[in-house]
């Protein structure tokens, strides 16, 4: 609107000059997060409070703009995942992982790219971030800089750092899980994915039946969540599972389990951690109780579980079927209670309470061992059952053949030996 100096009038009318549209939706949501952090934490149940207030700022301070559209962007970027969106609705991508403001890379059928998009800089950039804990549940500081937060609604593990112990840039990576696409066991080894073969699927069934108790082990995104749901779902129905989880990523469809997922980011004292869901499983007259990683003290629950009696499940990170008990023992003594046992004690301990390993790499199976006590060393000893034989290694794909090696010598042949009724029933 022009004003023309001749013409008498007394009205004062500012034009506020142009604003740069995202800089603008930038500002309201830093306004939001400084101000109404308790709101954006629930924003599902909020929503109303906050677009009232999104009204009242936009009109407020930014009525020179289209403001029904802006007030639509702000609301698309507060209820989503701004330029993330696309990806997460991309049936194909699986994970996200932004190492800097112009630096976005998704993983697309097991291989990473970066894309062309970006954020419009580094401020904008650790806004979202903040933001995307904030919405889920959570908060991230310079005391408490590193995060993992969980959104149920759109089936996200989000896991985000920033200063002090991000170094140059804040990070933020976002595992997608899509339990509409999850595949069954059968379908593992006939699709293309070739996660197993059919003897070793005839080998699975017949340990799940038979009660063995079954660690799987890999590093991340080597398929051992996927595997683990499915021999869960395989389990007889009259068994009853507790399973617990850092990040709610099992999505099994069990009829007779319950899922639970530990409470962080409150006062110390209220916080649910993996050893107290352990061992309250453990009141819960469950059959089988299952860990979706295993990663400190609640290993040393987990394992007083099965050694007495409770069949069990459970994955963690290694980088063989063979260095797992190493790495459990490891585990376990980050119990205060278990610091005083030995490591000798604690393998045998394993030994006698896990009947098989299998060891995941590029979602396949690459091992698995059966897990014996040697009397004679008074130490772990493996009876490796099944081998993926590599031809070569393609595009982050393992080509080449799977093998049977041994049959089952201990615990594991034993069980299935004495399951042998209930295995032909179920299985005719």
């Amino acid at each position: 609107m022009l004003i023309n100096p001749l013409k008498s009038n007394k009205v004062d009318i500012i034009v506020k000059p142009d604003v740069n549209k995202d800089k603008v939706i930038g500002e309201i949501i830093t306004y939001l997060i400084n101000n109404y952090s308790d709101y954006l934490s629930d924003i599902e149940i909020n929503r109303g409070i906050v677009e009232n207030i999104v009204r009242e700022k936009v009109y407020k301070e930014y009525s020179n703009m289209n403001t029904e559209t802006t007030i639509k962007n702000i609301l698309d970027k507060l209820f989503g995942y701004h330029i993330l969106q696309k990806y997460i609705d991309d049936k194909e991508v699986s994970d996200i992982r932004v190492t800097r403001f112009d630096n976005i890379f998704i993983k697309r059928n097991g291989v990473w790219k970066k894309v062309k998009e970006e954020f419009n800089n580094e401020e904008d950039y650790i806004n979202f971030v903040r933001y995307c804990i904030l919405k889920n549940r959570g908060k991230i500081t310079n005391e408490t800089p590193i995060v993992i937060v969980s959104d149920r609604k759109n089936n996200l593990r989000i896991e985000a750092g920033i200063e002090p112990v991000n170094v140059v840039s804040p990070n933020l990576v976002i595992r997608i899980h899509r339990p509409e696409m999850l595949q069954s066991l059968e379908e593992l080894f006939i699709s293309n994915i070739e996660m197993l073969d059919i003897e070793i699927y005839k080998f699975l069934i017949k340990a799940i039946i038979s009660g063995c108790n079954i660690i799987i082990s890999g590093k991340g995104g080597s398929g051992k969540t996927t595997l683990m749901r499915n021999l869960i779902n395989k389990i007889p129905e009259d068994l009853s599972i507790t399973s617990n989880e850092e990040t709610a990523e099992l999505f099994s469809t069990h009829p007779n389990i319950i899922q639970r997922e530990i409470l962080k980011n409150r006062n110390e004292d209220k916080n649910i951690t993996l050893a107290k869901l352990t061992a309250h499983s453990l009141v819960m007259s469950n059959d089988v109780v299952v860990i979706g990683e295993l990663k400190g003290e609640e290993a040393m629950v987990f394992f007083d579980a099965v050694a007495t009696g409770h069949r069990g499940y459970a994955t963690v990170h290694s980088d063989s079927s063979t260095n797992t008990i190493d790495r459990l023992v490891t585990l376990m003594k980050r119990d205060s209670n278990a610091q005083s046992y030995t490591d000798k004690y604690l393998r045998k301990l394993l030994s006698l309470s896990i009947d098989i390993i299998i060891f995941m790499k590029n979602f396949k199976v690459h091992e698995i061992a059966e897990v014996l006590y040697d009397e004679e060393t008074q130490d772990v000893k493996y009876n490796i059952l099944f081998e993926f034989k590599v031809d070569r290694y393609d595009n982050g794909k393992s080509i080449g053949q799977f093998q049977k090696i041994n049959d089952p010598i201990g615990k594991c042949k034993e069980k299935i030996d004495l399951s042998s009724y209930e295995i032909e029933r179920i299985l005719s």
